[in-house]
């Protein structure tokens, strides 16, 4: 016999899972909602502590800290009420003297939140576009030179450069010099060139025979004595000779 045949095995159908047979202890979980009661648990403010310490260990103080301690928290209750209603009226009351627009939220301009590092709502209010239409831009000076006479002449009569003004003293004329355009071409002054796609092609030139031509010639010497009769008539010969 081989050694096959001395070892023995379970069909795989008949083979039993891995862990079975062994017991195992049932898990007990804790239910979501317990039906135990539930201990209440006291808390004792720092305050009574110190107190109570104070008590022990200097009991004639006790009683003029006790009455100074409630005159300090009515007083800050009654600042913080107040406090509160002028904070309440200036944020109300509070118009941006520029755009005239409200600003809400009304802080100290310096004053910046360390954890989010905004500035305040008038900064922002500042930094809105609303806000920085209506301010009064600066403008750059001219750029034209101070030394030039023409700019000394003209200042002279009241002109100033920097106002942004037309020639004059009250600024009535244009404000800047006419562009020139460069003109590469030689036609003529007021010439309108066709555009590419306008320009037509030649026709090709027809050529007559000697019958064409003859009558072309005739009808050019009728037209040139025409023209000349037309300049060179008078009514004077005509009328004397009946013509007219």
């Amino acid at each position: 016999m081989s050694d096959d045949d001395d070892t023995y095995e379970i069909p795989l159908q008949d083979q039993r899972v891995f862990g079975a047979g062994i017991k195992r202890r049932r898990v007990h979980f804790v239910p979501s909602s317990s039906t135990a009661p539930s201990i209440a648990t006291s808390t004792t403010p720092a305050k009574s502590v110190s107190d109570l310490y104070l008590k022990l260990v200097l009991p004639g103080d006790s009683k003029e800290r006790a009455g100074e301690n409630e005159g300090f928290q009515t007083a800050a209750a009654d600042s913080g009420v107040s406090s509160t209603s002028q904070g309440e009226a200036a944020v109300e009351s509070q118009v941006c003297e520029i755009c005239n627009l409200p600003i809400s939220d009304l802080q100290d301009t310096k004053q910046i939140d360390l954890l989010s590092k905004r500035p305040s709502s008038k900064s922002r209010h500042e930094a809105s576009l609303a806000h920085q239409v209506c301010l009064e831009h600066s403008h750059p000076p001219s750029h034209l030179d101070r030394d030039r006479k023409g700019l000394a002449y003209l200042s002279s009569y009241g002109w100033d450069p920097d106002s942004r003004l037309g020639l004059g003293a009250s600024g009535q004329g244009i404000q800047f010099p006419i562009k020139t355009k460069p003109k590469d071409d030689k036609m003529g002054i007021g010439v309108k060139l066709p555009k590419p796609g306008e320009i037509k092609k030649k026709e090709k030139i027809k050529k007559m025979d000697a019958k064409q031509c003859q009558k072309l010639h005739v009808k050019d010497r009728k037209k040139t004595a025409k023209l000349r009769e037309m300049f060179y008539r008078n009514e004077e010969v005509d009328r004397y000779l009946g013509r007219g």
